[in-house]
């Protein structure tokens, strides 16, 4: 149910990492001008997982319906806004051709989604290593080495050799995501978005109308500031189970994200490569300017299971985030780090045994079938909306989730995205 909307509704955003943020932009954007946002810290929120050095924009994807989302988001990040934040430098993406967790069968599906989805012609297929190190010479560099490790990579396959197949997308790229999401920040304030942060944005509790506690008109927060609305969006990622209960829908996950230094030489060798990603395996990007870049594995994940502090959001032990911004002498647990220098030793083997600059875990919110939850809550079915379950790879769609959380809150959202 959407209720009677006026474009001068009064709407609170909770939350401005990347959900907040797309949502601000696209109620400015529909004509809404009564919209405030509150978050605990100033954008760029160091407790969201747009909190990094850059994320991928990319469409391969087993899930058609995240393709079609893919394809749309970077229609948008190719606008004039994005141009000091996106760059389209296209990715490699391929498959170790493991057999373990169908990691060729993922692969191969994904792809074949962004052929019957997206544009075929910009896909060149890469059957082996050879051809990737033509198209990327740089990629070639201590291949020898590679072979004399071939095996090590993959534990459960002693004797197995280091294979790869692949593809090239030109149709991706990487974003700077902390500055994208300060871009947009600005942009929202540029189109009359309100922000409010610290005590006053740390919201704490729903308020009720006393009459109808199915109704919820506005916010408390921890300065027990009373923020009063007529929708209220809930948009808190990683946090999500911290203000509601979601019934074991979604849990918090912390992904390991290592950073590497390089020297001259390598930074020269390497600095004008794409995203590369294994499918299941890891990624990394192409170096900055001071050297360092940033390398991941996917065969690690951790939780948190503590009870959270506050009484009236006590639904038991639930996983929560532990992030940088309220311990920031975390890094990874030592089993990442392994883990990401095995996949370092496979992609980069030069790496493999690297010393690691620092480190951190990227917290998000995991949905059991990674479907993003954009819908009003039962609590209150008609006055509070949720839009959370980033699962890892919405960092791209900072420019179109907003879209729907919009359109779920006025109650046009199309059926096949409801029913989704």
């Amino acid at each position: 149910m959407s209720g009677t909307l006026s474009h001068s509704t009064p709407i609170i955003v909770v939350g401005a990492g990347v959900f907040g943020l797309s949502t601000d932009w696209w109620l400015a954007r529909a004509g809404y001008s009564n919209v405030r946002v509150l978050d605990r810290w100033q954008v760029p929120s160091p407790s969201s997982a747009g909190y990094d050095r850059n994320k991928i924009i990319r469409t391969e994807y087993v899930d058609g319906h995240f393709s079609i989302l893919s394809q749309e988001a970077i229609q948008f990040w190719r606008e004039p806004l994005w141009k000091d934040v996106f760059y389209p430098t296209g990715w490699l993406y391929g498959t170790d051709d493991s057999l373990d967790e169908d990691r060729a069968k993922t692969f191969d599906a994904a792809v074949s989604n962004t052929r019957t989805l997206g544009d075929p012609s910009q896909i060149a297929e890469l059957p082996d290593w050879e051809h990737m190190f033509k198209l990327y010479p740089a990629m070639g560099h201590h291949h020898d080495r590679r072979k004399r490790q071939q095996g090590r990579y993959e534990s459960t396959q002693a004797n197995a050799p280091a294979t790869f197949r692949g593809i090239w997308n030109s149709n991706a790229g990487w974003v700077e995501s902390t500055n994208a999401m300060f871009v947009l920040k600005r942009e929202c304030e540029r189109l009359g978005v309100v922000f409010i942060a610290g005590e006053s944005g740390t919201v704490t509790g729903f308020v009720r109308d006393p009459n109808d506690t199915k109704t919820v008109i506005g916010v408390r927060t921890a300065n027990r500031t009373i923020w009063q609305a007529k929708k209220v969006i809930v948009s808190v990622g990683a946090y999500s189970e911290t203000l509601l209960d979601f019934k074991n829908q979604l849990h918090a996950v912390g992904y390991p994200v290592t950073h590497i230094r390089m020297t001259e030489e390598q930074y020269q060798r390497y600095k004008d490569l794409p995203v590369v990603a294994i499918t299941r395996r890891g990624y990394f990007f192409p170096p900055n300017e001071d050297r360092i870049f940033k390398i991941c594995n996917m065969d690690v994940t951790m939780i948190n299971r503590e009870r959270w502090a506050e009484p009236e959001c006590d639904w038991g032990v639930r996983s929560l985030p532990r992030d940088q911004a309220y311990h920031p002498t975390d890094t990874q647990p030592r089993v990442g780090r392994q883990k990401t220098l095995e996949f370092a030793q496979y992609i980069l083997p030069e790496f493999g045994d690297a010393e690691v600059e620092r480190s951190k875990l990227c917290w998000d919110v995991e949905t059991h079938d990674d479907h993003w939850i954009i819908d009003y809550h039962e609590s209150a079915p008609d006055s509070l909306l949720i839009a959370t379950g980033g699962s890892d790879y919405s960092f791209k769609n900072l420019t179109n989730v907003g879209k729907y959380v919009v359109q779920a809150m006025e109650g046009t959202l199309h059926a096949k995205w409801k029913d989704y």
